[in-house]
Formats: structure tokens, sequence, C-alpha cells
């Protein structure tokens, strides 16, 4: 059943036709912003990414704000339950947008019926790794589409905003945004005299290095701080054999998720009772274990991290528009 018919089947169960029609199709062709999420399955973790489009929302009145997830697999667990009408009753907090949200491309070309508006795509990625460079390249494919005559150009002012932990030569400005929006981690960490351990995700891309000069302006404000990754070294076994190695650090650490949602990787890779998460690795090697259990995006000083990028890229989108107008 495709995303449209899921969509009509949840109209019928929830009777919430103007809710949804509301969540997709407003023909005021007002600017918009795309907020481009991985996205995610788990229930609790969903107002992480809603806080961050709550506040986009309030900082961006002038804009339609509408939400798009990267993962195939996320987006068709949602549709799915889009037709489950025991699982929505389970779950009044959900809003209509989540079960029957597309992807970037299917939430642009909605976007782009109207005709050629203003465009405003936001990572909500950590950092420039593969999920991001995917989707700063669709974006400029999209902008680099040429028609025949400028009047017919579907995508003629959008850009990307960087992920949180910015890219480039910018990067140590918001490695700098970032630790004080984890600063109050750090003092949780600090109080309980454990050592922070952050659980990112990481991948092969050449973006790891990240993570270590992350680790080192972390440290600046408290020394018992690590990251480790899930799929790229550090691996949760490197941090946990560094620590105990060290005969200075804290016997007990507080583990928390370095991702937008804590979804399914915080909830078993980090703090699950399988033998070979995180926390059980930890409580093998003797370590006291808590576990913090809020992703970055209920966290508000990192949301407005990606405030600051999408005002940023409005800048720079907007001059566009202006010298095209000019022309």
């Amino acid at each position: 059943m495709n995303r449209m018919l899921v969509c009509a089947a949840m109209l019928a169960v929830l009777g919430s036709a103007l809710q949804v029609a509301a969540a997709y199709d407003r023909p005021d062709r007002k600017p918009a912003i795309v907020l481009a999420a991985f996205g995610t399955t788990e229930v609790g973790a969903v107002k992480s990414i809603l806080n961050i489009k709550n506040r986009v929302e309030a900082a961006f009145p002038d804009y339609d704000v509408r939400l798009a997830f990267t993962s195939n697999i996320i987006r068709g667990i949602w549709h799915e339950r889009a037709r489950d009408a025991a699982f929505q009753a389970e779950n009044p907090g959900i809003p209509a947008e989540v079960y029957c949200v597309g992807n970037v491309l299917s939430t642009l070309a909605r976007l782009q019926e109207d005709g050629g508006r203003l465009i405003l795509v936001q990572s909500l990625h950590v950092t420039d790794g593969e999920e991001y460079n995917d989707l700063a390249s669709l974006v400029a494919t999209l902008g680099g589409y040429k028609t025949a005559k400028a009047a017919r150009q579907p995508f003629p002012w959008i850009g990307v905003g960087e992920p949180a932990l910015g890219v480039g030569d910018g990067q140590d400005a918001y490695l700098n945004r970032a630790a004080q929006a984890l600063t109050p981690l750090m003092d949780k960490a600090k109080s309980a005299n454990a050592a922070l351990v952050l659980m990112a995700h990481g991948n092969e891309h050449l973006n790891q290095a990240v993570f270590g000069k992350l680790e080192t302006t972390l440290r600046k404000h408290y020394p018992a701080t690590s990251i480790g990754t899930v799929e790229a070294a550090p691996l949760g076994e490197d941090v946990v054999e560094a620590l105990r190695a060290d005969a200075d650090a804290p016997r007990r650490v507080l583990l928390a998720p370095m991702m937008v949602v804590a979804g399914d990787h915080t909830l078993n890779d980090m703090a699950g009772d399988d033998d070979d998460s995180w926390a059980s690795l930890f409580r093998a090697a003797g370590f006291e274990v808590d576990c913090h259990l809020e992703g970055l995006g209920s966290n508000d000083n990192w949301a407005d991290i990606y405030i600051e990028h999408l005002k940023a890229l409005e800048m720079q989108v907007q001059a566009q528009k202006s010298a095209d107008e000019g022309k």
C-alpha cells in the first residue's frame, strides 16, 4: 500500500482529515523549511525531533515547517502504524505528520506542487557523515536543475543547512557550541563523581575525526569525558578498556547518547541488558553505571544549534533570491 493510501486509512481511523491536510498541503506558497532526520520508531524518542521542530517554528513563524525521515525502514513502520487503531489509541501524543512522514524528495515534491518557493533543508544529523553528504548532494542536484524558462524551475531557491557540528573551517565554533549545550550533562556526571561516556553513531566516513576533536573540547570543561561510537573506532569496548586501565578514572560512569534521539541504539546498544551492551560491558569491568535516556533533540540548547545553521542558510538563499529577482 503506497503512502497516500496509508494516510487515507489513517484518516478513517483517526477522524483527523483537517489535521493531516494541514500537515501536508498549504497552497499559500510561504517559504518552507524541511527538517531532515534519520527518524526513529521509538515512541518515546519522537519527542526529541518534535522539540526541534517546535523551536524552529517559533524561530521562523513565517515559514511552513515540515518533517522528513531519510530511513526507508522507519518511514515504512510509521505508515503501517497509520492503519493500527490500537497503536494510535495507546500513543495519542504522536502527531499525524509522523504517521505520514515522507522522505526528503517526496516532501520537497509536495512543496513544489504549488510552484517555486524559497526552501531551506536543515539536516538534523550530528556530523557531516554519509547521511548528511547524501542529503547535500540531493539538494544540490535539485537546485542545479535548470528549465528552458526560469519561471518553470522547480527549486529556484533551495539550500541545505549544516549538521550540528558544522562542516569544514567553521567546525571549531560549533564544537564549542556543542560543548555549551552538553555542559549540564558534564555537570551531572561531575556531581555524581562519574565519568561521562557519550555514545555516537559513527561511520567509516572521514568525518569520524570530529568526535576526537569534540572529546578534546569537552574535556576542557570536564576531563573525565569520553566519546565512543557504535559503528567505528573507538567502539564501546575500547572506551571500557581505556577507562578500566586508567587508575585515576572514576569507577562510576554516566552513559548518554550523542544522538538526536534516544532510539534503538540508546535503549539496546547502550543501556540494554544484553551482555554486549555498553552498560553491561562497563558493569562487567567493575564500574557502577547510570544511563541518561534523552536524545540531544530534547536539549533546547542543542536544538538551537540547528536554528543557528538555519539562520546562516536563510541569509545565503535569500541573497540568491534577491539577486534573481533583481535581474
